[in-house]
Order: C-alpha cells, then sequence, then structure tokens
C-alpha cells in the first residue's frame, strides 16, 4: 500500500490533542536528527584532520628502515649507500650530505644509529625528533638530537622516503636567508643586519663588488650547541668551532643570544671570507690552508684583532710553523692550529701591504685555478715562494739570540 494511504487513515483515527501531540514529536525527531547530523560531520572533519598528521604504519616503517639504512652506511663509509636516501630538493643541504657522506668513507663509525621519535606526518612530509648515536674507532660515545624533515617522492617516482634534514625557522632580509633554531628570538635579526653590515667589505676585499656573489641570496644557519654544528659538518668532527663554510654550502654558525654585534661582524666576514675565495676558481678548496684561514682572518680583520703581537712573539721565540705543516686540514697537528690562523693571517697581510689588494687576488684566483703555490708566486709577484717567506720573516722581529731588526707593520690592505 502506499505510504500516503496509510497515513490518511491514521491520522483520522487521532483527535486535535493527538495531532499536536504528533506534531511536536515530529519536529523534536527532525531536530535531533539535524543535530546528529551536525556532529557526524563535525566528527568526520576532525578525523581528517587526525588523518593528516596521524602517523601512517606503512610510512613509518618506511622511514624507519631508511634510518637503518643510513646507520648502516655510516659504518659500512658507504657514501653512495648514504646519499641515496638524501633529498635532492635543497641544493646547499645536498652539498653538505655530500661532505658528511665523503668523510665516511674515509673514517666510518664502529658503531651507529638513527632512531625517531615524536613522528608526524602531513601529506607527502614527515617531521620528527632524530637521534642519532655513534661511536669512532677508538673514541667515546657520542649523540646529538635535532628535530628533522622526511619527503616522499611522487608515486611516479617510486614514493620512497627520503631524509631532508633539520627543521628551521626562516629569518628573511634582501639577500639574506637565515635558518635558525626555534628557540633563538632576536638572534636571527641581529645576524640578518651583521651580514649586510659585513658584505660588501668582503666582497671588496676578493675584487668581487657587482659580481654574481653580490646579487645571490646567502643563506646561514643557527646552531644552538656545539655537537649539533659537528655533527652536521660529518660524525668524525671532534674539534671546538664557531664557524663553517665549504663550497656550496649555506654559512653554519654557532651562536648565543647574547652575542654581540662586534663578535657577530667578526664571525660572519671570516665565513662569507671562505664563501668569496671559492667564487675565485674551481680549485679553491684545494688551496692550502693556511691561506684559505688567513685570507678568511683578513677579511674579518676590522672586527677582529691583528695577528702582529702572536705572530711576533712566536718569531722571537723560534716557534714559527712550517708552511707544511699548516697546509693540510686533514694532518695538521694540535700544536699547530692555531698557526694556521694567526701565521697565514699575518702572511696574507704581509702580500697585501707588499704587492696591494689586485696582486693579492691575482695570487688566489692562480691557485683557485689550480697553480702550485711557487709557481702561482712566481707568476704573480714574481718573486719564488722561497724568496716570498724569506722576506716575511725578515719583517718580523729576530728570534732571541739573532741581530734585532726593526720592524714597522702598516695596516693591511683588505
Amino acid at each position: 500500500m502506499p505510504a500516503t494511504s496509510v497515513l490518511q487513515q491514521f491520522t483520522r483515527r487521532l483527535n486535535p490533542v493527538s495531532l499536536a501531540a504528533l506534531a511536536f514529536w515530529l519536529a523534536g525527531a527532525l531536530s535531533s536528527n539535524a543535530c546528529i547530523a551536525e556532529h557526524s560531520s563535525t566528527q568526520n572533519k576532525a578525523t581528517e584532520a587526525a588523518a593528516s598528521t596521524s602517523v601512517d604504519p606503512s610510512a613509518r616503517f618506511a622511514i624507519e628502515s631508511m634510518l637503518r639504512d643510513l646507520a648502516t652506511a655510516c659504518m659500512a663509509g658507504d657514501t653512495d649507500g648514504y646519499m641515496k636516501h638524501v633529498s635532492q630538493g635543497d641544493r646547499e643541504f645536498l652539498n653538505e650530505q655530500w661532505y658528511f657522506a665523503r668523510d665516511l668513507a674515509k673514517k666510518p663509525a664502529s658503531e651507529c644509529q638513527w632512531t625517531i621519535s615524536e613522528l608526524n606526518f602531513n601529506n607527502h612530509r614527515a617531521t620528527g625528533l632524530l637521534t642519532i648515536e655513534w661511536t669512532m674507532l677508538g673514541a667515546k660515545p657520542r649523540s646529538v638530537s635535532f628535530d628533522v624533515a622526511f619527503e616522499q617522492l611522487p608515486a611516479e617516482e617510486s614514493g620512497v622516503w627520503r631524509y631532508a634534514g633539520e627543521t628551521w625557522k626562516r629569518h628573511e632580509a634582501p639577500g639574506v636567508l637565515v635558518l635558525f633554531d626555534p628557540q633563538f628570538k632576536e638572534l636571527p635579526a641581529r645576524v640578518a643586519d651583521a651580514f649586510l653590515h659585513v658584505r660588501s667589505h668582503v666582497e671588496a676585499g676578493f675584487l668581487l663588488t657587482n659580481k654574481q656573489l653580490s646579487t645571490r641570496t646567502q643563506k646561514l644557519k643557527l646552531y644552538k650547541t656545539m655537537k649539533h654544528l659537528q655533527a652536521s659538518i660529518c660524525l668524525s668532527y671532534v674539534d671546538g668551532l664557531s664557524g663553517w663554510n665549504e663550497p656550496g654550502e649555506s654559512i653554519k654558525l654557532l651562536a648565543r643570544e647574547q652575542s654581540t654585534p662586534k663578535s657577530l661582524h667578526y664571525l660572519i666576514a671570516h665565513e662569507y671570507g671562505h664563501v668569496a675565495t671559492f667564487e675565485l676558481g674551481p680549485k679553491a678548496n684545494e688551496i692550502a690552508w693556511w691561506i684559505l684561514e688567513g685570507v678568511a682572518e683578513l677579511s674579518a680583520e676590522s672586527w677582529g684583532t691583528t695577528s702582529q703581537g702572536i705572530v711576533s712573539a712566536w718569531a722571537t721565540h723560534g716557534r714559527l710553523a712550517p708552511w707544511e705543516e699548516i697546509t693540510n686540514f686533514e694532518t695538521v697537528r694540535p700544536k699547530w692550529r692555531g698557526h694556521v690562523y694567526s701565521q697565514g693571517h699575518h702572511m696574507l697581510g704581509y702580500i697585501s701591504e707588499s704587492f696591494g689588494r689586485e696582486k693579492r687576488v691575482a695570487w688566489l684566483s692562480a691557485l683557485a685555478a689550480g697553480a702550485t703555490l711557487d709557481s702561482a708566486t712566481f707568476e704573480q709577484l714574481k718573486l719564488t715562494f722561497e724568496q716570498l717567506d724569506r722576506n716575511w720573516r725578515a719583517s718580523l722581529p729576530a728570534a732571541e739570540g739573532d741581530v734585532k731588526r726593526e720592524t714597522n707593520p702598516t695596516p693591511h690592505d683588505e
């Protein structure tokens, strides 16, 4: 029977009071159903939001498997095995990871474990707290934890997950991007200001004003702990440092919220001096270490200290380093590490005073193109390096027991 006929027969048997009660009941039922529908809609939206951040078991498994592979590569010294799991999206991060991975081939970890906690997902990106625990051969165990991201490749490109490095907060200003740990508050803006203050000074020192370098946005990363900065370079790194830069990488800085403007200017000018040096030629990073650090110190001299006093003292006490002892970053002994910076700084200043900025840059450019120290010195400065060394030593106080020489140091042409 059609539903309309049943309803008509039923309503004929009801009196007016019953009809009113029925109408009230129907209105309540409809209202209740509407509330249920609204509540259900709200629940659906909440479920969808939760799904965007909840852990996908298959994705978690894929990421944890990748981290096990990274740890295995660290112990095996497997550069390619490590790099296949690294995101390709950020060129500078990729260069940093190549340095990290190549060091593993020379100095693998004897033990290593990568673990993730607090893992959250949002579409094709995941974030969490990464902990790396490792032991180098003959050394004490070390560990570090920091927030990281992972990125999933599109399905048509296999859909695998890759390591994308630290998650950073960002501070942008014209020509500079500061990436920083969330605990920093006012420091990022001060770092950006300091970079903009020293930039033109450093570029002028390398004759790079209005060249390609001056048009780029420079990226700086701020680390809050020494062990995080060290581990971002390579697992074998143990020396103390306050800054780092390699070709094609971001400038890395260890800084405090209380860092003074002068200390920031000095630190950034030194590291940007490295960036400028790497612009001079494809083999700039193969230049002797004392030259690389010497010209970086010269770049920062306006905000630091000169090397005249300490180098004069070394000369007086016969403690100048043989140049070959401060040439190779990998082999310099601890006793000579301070000489890399101060003795290198003094020699670069001497070259500037004796030959001028343009000749100094030409000499550096020849070295950056692959010339030997002897050939670059002879071609650009018109004397052998042995003669340059003798002349430089003659500008310093005589060693005790030798005939005293007069010195008249002048400000360096940076």
